[in-house]
């Protein structure tokens, strides 16, 4: 036993595990017992300074993290790549053969493949950096996840604490929506009852009392409130027992990923058959011209290096930097939009927020300042266009308003000096709480004055818009009730006034005095004011009329209320509110606000905010969710307010803009708000004042719950989109050009233009380092000047694909002409030496046949007097020919070196001279192939660097260095990849396989991939100008693209036969939409159910199959069994 508790934690972690209620009761003395044995005060709660000790002796509230992979794990996995075991194959292999070969180990062949283990290792290393950086910011983001904030009791006072805070002991208070982040037993019940199915799986909700009073970490509070005392935290708390099992988890792709993996899967298809084909065309090219397959050739030029080339082809082609980079915007987007006061719980949701069309807006908090203050009212039969003094309300009616302010909250004030005050809760109920406080009433100790006495809390519903608290008092029962003034005005049938004298009393509610009270709320509403009534209701202790389950239901106490004050709470529209809704309208994005205030408050701030617009529809939600839905869905588009909103309205009207092919967004706060959050394509909730039911409901928690926050949630969304379009353009334009010419190269020349080491440069520059550059640009605010992608946006537009197009045969025109038209203009330096040429060179001859074909020098003289003297094989260098007329010996060289014999010395050496003189050719030809190779290179690249510029504007614009001087990262990776290839064509051409450049050379070279982007601007500005016919073709592309891309959802086409039938036709918006959402579920149960029982079907065949093996099997074992039996 701990010498500082009356109990071991061993003891307390059995007492918790097993839920023993009847040691708890018995053993140590219930709630108070238990309380007392762990040093804990009911009422003052722990004191903080011994929450250390606590932590050491119980445990800390955090759970065992799964742990980061290691750089050197993403290392290795990476080089569990196929593509890159193939290189890793094919590079041992050109190693090892020109280590083996005497001969080419001689002209260091073995260095290409040392220079390819290089290039594999750098490719690989910077792709792992990536995935490692990445996974540590994505970790850093997530872990805020898992952060909340709770309300505890801590030395007497009410404190917010983050739930890593947490320790045995503390009183936790527990409301609607909260979820509880540690066990706990149950102090105080006000209807307390949790949502288990996160541990238990169950879906019915449990209530929480003293016959089980056990809570457990993990779940959630459906209903009610309470106050629990915590038993466990961290791993020994049920919920870490659970999570602890967890030792993976999964990484989804989102919805843009997977297209782009597509995309990926469709190119790399593509590279694939070039790869192959050129492996192919080059092979039957080798073999013809060494007329046949010698081994020992396979690593002079042959087919390894062949295969080396189709590999890195294929690597090339598969676009594997399309997924990274949407990593790395959405890894870039998340960090700066944390920066924005938006914390992104679902990835995808960064992209989906980007092609909104529609967001569906709460008010208070959101457009405004969600910092409410009383500023009139209606007090005890008196008007006041002011919130009033302590002196001008009746002492009785404001006791009854102070106990109600109180009682009937769970807000409560932080008071930093005497002027700060910080609002912790709904704000609402501040606001009345700050009256009180202006009148000198102390909520706090009327709460541990009256707390004993409290028999029943009814909390605040959408359903009913009121919230009552029933207080047990020595003369009768207190019904405290307050809510929406109009609602609760129905349920009274009295007022409280205040006589000559100052006295109240109440006065029966008359249809005029009804009517009268009606104008105070419309005209309070009418100028943007909140209508909060509060009344009471006095019943007796004791009444035999009344059933024994009468206080469960609030609707038996709600009602002969009398309305002691009706106040008009102020909550300014935030200053910026009006600017960013005007930037979404510009954007093309309508705002709708969706509030539950009545129908003159909403009007009055959805003007103010700039929502409601000439023309713009406002509507109430009992008579929205009554319309006939053949009749609002023409009026959905005018749609601007809906006020009077329940939690199923909102719903509603989601699916309804679904329907109609909205990408829509929509803010929530509060637990009902989780069907809409869900149902949204991007769920929004609110972190100040949203529950947590909410946050994990939704897809991004606005931290400060500023509309203006969710503007720039919708600019990142739009970068991500335009990133990704900017690096598909540049990548696939690099692809087309690198395969086109690769496919042409070897099957027209049976050259690659580009080797091994250059393509995987070109595919470091276009995957990692393109990725990173276009992938993390800050986003320019003219994107909120385009139209929402909605959801039938192709990845790649009309504009993309002119641009691909376009630039690809600028850049093919420049590679061919260099390839074929180089070598025709300007021989002397680039074309390759003839034959004849090489041959008739003096002394050539004599060296080749004695220091490669190994002859003596007579017999060298003989053999190269064959081939010079009598022109074999050129016929042009025949003068002086020893064994006849050339003609004659050229056309059959055996009869005349050997007189009809079928073989003699002299052929044989003039065979062994002929074979080394065509190795020397084909060096030779190597070597003046480097010059254009290197010319070729030099120029490829260039004009990828200068495209990777023009990339960054994929709309036409003209200007294409906007905003390029403060992109600072953009301007480094340019830096880096012009610094490298300096380098590559300077110090490290016997790897990469090209000489240093001529200056003049370097220009032309540089010159070329600037033009690039003269001829990108001069698209441009024929695109804009002229249209015609390559407007007419952009605009046919993008619609087919559309058209290919456009989304349906299930959802949507069982919504339009429920819509169009007959039937439907006749039915309200919710019943309409209700069949349409149970229309849908259904079809989605009966293809699981067929899924299922296909899968079933399946597995029975298998069964089947098996078994059938095993019988055979078993009848052939008895057949040897008769056999041997029959021998014996």
């Amino acid at each position: 036993m701990d010498a500082s508790f009356g109990l071991s934690p061993e003891e307390l972690l059995a007492l918790n595990s097993d839920k023993d209620t009847a040691a708890l009761k018995g053993k140590h003395g219930g709630v108070p017992g238990l309380a007392s044995a762990l040093g804990v005060d009911l009422k003052a709660g722990l004191d903080g300074d011994g929450a250390a000790a606590r932590r050491a002796a119980f445990g800390a509230n955090t759970y065992r993290q799964v742990p980061p992979k290691s750089f050197f794990r993403i290392l290795a996995e990476g080089f569990k790549d196929p593509v890159i075991l193939l290189l890793c194959a094919a590079a041992t292999l050109s190693t090892v053969l020109g280590v083996a070969i005497e001969e080419e180990r001689h002209e260091r062949k073995w260095i290409e493949g040392i220079a390819i283990w290089v290039a594999i290792f750098l490719v690989t290393t910077v792709s792992a950096l990536n995935d490692y950086q990445k996974d540590l910011q994505f970790r850093k983001l997530n872990a805020q996840k898992d952060v909340i904030q709770v309300k505890a009791v801590r030395g007497g006072a009410t404190a917010l604490l983050n739930n890593s805070d947490v320790v045995v002991g503390d009183l936790l208070l527990l409301d609607t929506g909260d979820k509880v982040v540690a066990d706990g037993v149950v102090v105080d019940s006000f209807g307390l009852v949790l949502d288990e199915a996160s541990l238990t799986g169950e879906s019915d909700p449990i209530k929480k009392n003293d016959d089980d009073p056990w809570c457990r970490s993990g779940t959630q509070v459906s209903e009610g409130s309470g106050k629990i005392l915590v038993t466990a935290v961290g791993e020994a708390s049920e919920w870490g027992k659970t999570i602890s099992l967890v030792t993976s988890s999964g990484d989804e792709q989102t919805p843009l990923q997977e297209k782009l993996s597509h995309v990926a899967a469709t190119v790399g298809k593509i590279g694939a058959t070039v790869a192959a084909t050129c492996f192919v065309a080059l092979l039957i090219k080798w073999c013809v011209v060494n007329r046949g397959f010698p081994l020992s050739k396979i690593n002079q030029n042959g087919p390894v290096q062949f295969f080396l080339y189709s590999v890195t082809i294929i690597v090339v082609a598969i676009p594997e930097g399309l997924p990274l980079a949407v990593t790395m915007a959405l890894a870039y987007s998340m960090k700066k939009m944390m920066a924005d006061q938006n914390f992104v719980r679902v990835l995808a949701a960064c992209e989906t927020m980007g092609g909104s069309t529609a967001i569906c807006s709460d008010k208070t908090g959101t457009l405004t300042e969600n910092r409410m203050t009383v500023t009139e009212g209606w007090f005890a039969g008196v008007a006041l266009d002011h919130a009033p003094a302590a002196d001008e309300v009746p002492a009785e009616a404001r006791r009854l308003l102070e106990l109600n302010f109180a009682l009937n909250s769970k807000a409560f004030l932080i008071e930093h000096g005497a002027d700060l005050v910080e609002f912790v809760g709904n704000r609402t109920e501040c606001a009345l709480l700050m009256l009180g406080r202006r009148w000198g009433a102390d909520y706090r100790a009327d709460r541990d004055a009256h707390q004993p006495d409290i028999a029943q809390m009814y909390q605040f519903t959408s359903a009913k818009k009121m919230a009552s608290v029933l207080l047990r008092t020595p003369e009768d029962l207190l019904l405290l009730n307050k809510g929406a003034a109009e609602w609760v005005l129905q349920r009274c049938d009295s007022v409280l006034v205040t006589r000559p004298d100052g006295s109240t009393a109440a006065q029966p509610l008359d249809d005029d005095s009804r009517a009268a009270l009606g104008e105070t709320v419309v005209g309070m509403a009418s100028r943007g004011l909140r209508c909060i009534c509060l009344a009471v209701r006095r019943l007796p202790h004791d009444d035999a009329s009344r059933p024994a389950d009468f206080f469960d239901d609030a609707d038996n106490l709600d009602t002969g209320l009398t309305a002691v004050a009706i106040v008009g709470i102020k909550d300014p529209v935030r200053a910026e509110v009006p600017a960013a809704v005007a930037k979404c309208q510009r954007a093309g994005i309508t705002v709708r606000m969706v509030t539950g205030d009545n129908i003159h408050t909403a009007r009055h701030i959805a003007r103010e905010c700039g929502i409601l617009t000439d023309g713009g529809l406002a509507l109430e939600g009992p008579t929205f969710r009554a319309m006939p839905i053949v009749e609002l869905l023409p009026m959905l588009p005018k749609l601007q307010v809906l006020a009077r909103s329940s939690p199923e309205d909102k719903l509603t009207l989601v699916s309804l803009l679904k329907h109609h092919g909205e990408v829509v967004a929509v803010t929530g706060d509060g637990t009902n708000d989780a069907p809409a959050l869900k149902e949204s394509d991007v769920g929004l909730a609110m972190g100040i004042a949203g529950t947590e039911v909410a946050k994990e409901a939704a897809d991004i928690v606005i931290l400060d719950d500023n509309f203006s926050s969710i503007v720039k949630s919708v600019l990142w969304g739009r970068s991500v989109f335009a990133s990704i379009r900017k690096f598909l353009q540049f990548q696939l334009t690099v692809n087309f050009v690198a395969l086109v010419v690769s496919f042409v190269g070897a099957l027209v020349g049976g050259r690659m233009p580009l080797n091994v080491l250059q393509l995987l440069w070109v595919n470091l520059i276009m995957d990692t380092m393109g990725a990173l550059a276009l992938a993390t640009e800050t986003p320019s605010p003219k994107l909120l000047n385009d139209k929402p992608a909605g959801r039938s946006e192709p990845l790649i537009n009309g504009k993309m694909f002119k641009h691909i197009v376009a630039q690809g045969f600028y850049q093919l025109f420049w590679m061919f002409l260099f390839l074929y038209g180089l070598p025709a203009f300007l021989p002397a330096r680039y074309a390759l030496t003839p034959a004849c040429t090489l041959y008739a060179r003096p002394g050539l001859c004599d060296s080749v046949a004695t220091a490669k074909a190994g002859l003596s020098p007579p017999d060298a003289a003989a053999a190269c007097g064959a081939v010079l003297g009598c022109g074999l094989p050129c016929a042009a260098l025949g003068s002086t020919c020893a064994l006849g007329a050339p003609g004659t010996v050229a056309a059959d060289p055996r009869a005349a070196m050997c007189g009809g014999a079928g073989s003699c010395p002299a052929y044989d050496n003039y065979s062994a001279l002929s074979s080394a003189l065509g190795r020397e050719l084909a060096h030779t030809h190597d070597a003046d192939f480097l010059r254009l190779a290197s010319v070729l290179f030099n120029t490829f690249i260039f004009a990828q660097i200068f495209n990777l510029v023009n990339s960054r504007r994929i709309n036409d614009e003209y200007n294409v260095f906007e905003g390029l001087a403060t992109s600072r990262l953009f301007l480094a990776i340019l830096g880096v990849i012009v610094l490298c290839q300096v380098l590559i064509m300077s110090f490290l051409g016997m790897f990469f396989k090209v000489q240093q450049l001529r200056y003049d050379e370097w220009l032309v070279t540089v010159a070329i991939g600037a033009g690039a982007m003269l001829w990108s601007l001069a698209v441009r500005a024929l695109s804009r100008t002229v249209g015609c016919g390559c407007g007419a073709l952009g605009a046919a592309v993008s619609g087919r693209l559309a058209r290919m891309n456009q989304v349906r959802t299930k959802a949507m086409a069982a919504a339009d036969r429920v819509y169009s039938s007959a039937e439907g036709r006749e039915l309200s918006v919710a019943q309409a939409v209700g069949l349409a959402r149970g229309s849908a579920a259904a079809q989605a149960e009966a293809e699981a159910a067929a899924a299922e029982g296909k899968k079933e079907k399946k597995e029975k065949r298998r069964a089947e199959r098996k078994g059938r093996a095993g019988t055979r099997e078993e009848r052939t074992l008895s057949g040897r069994s008769d056999s041997a039996g029959s021998m014996l």
